[in-house]
């Protein structure tokens, strides 16, 4: 089943089946990241108040 969902979207497109869901599915959190990155992403490129962003 192909899906298209992106973190902080309020909809969901199932495109198997053509169908419109007005919530997503819940996301399971990153569980690793390259370990010369730091977290949340390449250093330098992401803002310091990045999680408030997410809201």
């Amino acid at each position: 089943m192909i899906r298209s969902f992106e973190p902080g979207e309020e909809w969901f497109w199932n495109f198997d089946t053509k169908e419109l869901y007005e919530s997503g599915p819940d996301l399971a959190p990153p569980v690793s990241h390259p370990a010369d990155q730091p977290a949340p992403g390449p250093a330098g490129r992401v803002p310091a108040n990045w999680a408030q962003t997410l809201r």
